[in-house]
């Protein structure tokens, strides 16, 4: 996505928005619409590969501890989840540079984007618990990711729930606007069309900090990882 971006930085006119509009097609395309439902689907294939081949019942004889198992495919997860928001990001940058822009505040964004790659991870746990319920139900998981994915796109839009108070609502616990409301603050605003400082005027009161957000991700990673681990635990070998 951000490379069909790179379509139209032919219309931009300085080298912030170049970079401010190649990040924001990676933060709220790439992350919410790809890299998701691709963590959902890389989890079923992890999480059943065993079961699949019939290989479980052999792992769990030397003996293996289901729940370190279980956890050390969450850990390829987030890996992958990372990896992914660091090479959209090299995308990007060799974009920019190709067509001879220069990359102000690249790094910054760069860094903000890594750490998006780990709200993405926790905010795809809740469809990989149900991956785990549904036991192989592939097709069921697929189309619950797909509108939880949607969801959370189209929240992370509405000003309904960006302009929600740090709590237990929607706007905080949900990855898209959790998200949004993070990274946002960390573009370049030193030159800002009158849309987007309109937007800032209505958001920025409700930016949220460093420690609220990976307060929020930690604790939701917390209970949805035990959550997942217990349900795996206990499924018939």
């Amino acid at each position: 996505m951000p490379l069909a971006y790179a379509f139209f930085l032919a219309d931009v006119n300085t080298d912030v928005d170049a970079v401010n509009g190649v990040m924001s097609s990676l933060f709220q395309l790439s992350a919410y619409l790809l890299l998701m439902p691709l963590l959902v689907i890389l989890a079923s294939n992890l999480l059943f590969e065993e079961l699949d081949n019939d290989t479980l019942k052999n792992l769990v004889t030397i003996p293996i501890n289901r729940t370190k198992l279980v956890l050390s495919k969450m850990l390829v997860l987030l890996l992958f989840a990372v990896g992914f928001m660091a090479v959209g990001g090299l995308v990007n940058l060799a974009v920019l540079l190709f067509q001879g822009w220069e990359p102000v505040g690249f790094w910054t964004l760069f860094g903000v984007g890594i750490e998006e790659g780990l709200i993405m991870w926790v905010g795809a746990l809740p469809c990989i618990l149900l991956v785990v319920l549904l036991n192989k139900n592939y097709i069921v998981s697929v189309v619950i990711t797909f509108f939880y994915t949607t969801a959370n796109y189209i929240l992370s839009m509405s000003d309904a729930f960006l302009t929600q108070p740090f709590g237990l609502n929607i706007g905080t616990l949900f990855p898209g606007p959790l998200a949004f409301r993070w990274t946002f603050q960390f573009y370049d605003q030193s030159q800002t069309s009158a849309e987007l400082a309109d937007l800032l005027e209505r958001i920025s009161p409700y930016f949220l900090n460093g420690v609220q957000v990976f307060g929020v991700i930690v604790g939701e990673a917390v209970v949805f990882l035990a959550l997942i681990a217990l349900v795996y635990r206990r499924q018939e070998i």
